[in-house]
């Protein structure tokens, strides 16, 4: 014990066992354990940053964006699914592509061939391969080797996906095409990449 410091010890006997409760000195420095450490403090940043990148990477929170959907196809839109049914077909083996129909609500990169110039309002006629699979899971052995699928879990009404299309329909399809839409002539599209946009 230092000079002017106190200490305070007491022994008391409980059932039988000798205890000794001794206080910290009176001088002695204590830690500081009431608030968070910088340690603590660094450790909540950098798990919010994570769940930000993944959120604007993976899930429902971004434009849509990715090396993918930015560069593949000859169109990029961000558009609202219009009509479509509320359950895709199941026909067993058939891998079929399914047109639905879209309202455009962003033009990224336009056709630069000028055969569409799409603006937004525009209606346009889109075809998703395997629609009953999410995106990630459609790419096989009829379509090839390059690129095709997206992060867009479920093809749903009235949501709102960022898209790399490309034409003709006819000629990308893999396995045909079941086309619903009215007029019958018109734009066709096919979905090379589809993303998921935040509502």
């Amino acid at each position: 014990m230092t000079p002017g410091s106190s200490r305070t010890d007491c022994e008391c006997t409980i059932d039988g066992v000798s205890a000794v409760n001794t206080s910290i000195p009176s001088g002695a420095r204590q830690e500081d354990t009431g608030g968070p450490s910088w340690r603590r403090a660094l450790v909540v940043i950098g798990v919010l940053v994570l769940i930000t990148w993944g959120l604007s990477q993976y899930g429902r929170g971004g434009s849509g964006a990715d090396p993918y959907v930015t560069t593949l196809g000859r169109i990029e839109v961000t558009a609202r699914l219009v009509k479509g049914p509320d359950v895709f077909p199941d026909l067993g083996a058939y891998r079929y592509t399914y047109v639905v129909e879209y309202e455009v609500l962003d033009v990224h990169r336009q056709d630069p061939a000028g055969k569409y110039v799409l603006k937004p309002g525009d209606h346009i006629f889109v075809g998703h391969y395997k629609p009953r699979l999410p995106r990630s899971g459609i790419r096989d052995a009829d379509w090839g080797d390059t690129p095709l699928g997206g992060k867009l879990e479920c093809i749903v009404r009235g949501e709102v996906h960022r898209m790399a299309v490309d034409y003709e329909l006819e000629s990308l399809a893999p396995s045909g095409a079941l086309d619903f839409c009215y007029p019958p002539s018109g734009n066709r599209f096919f979905a090379i990449w589809a993303n998921p946009v935040a509502p």
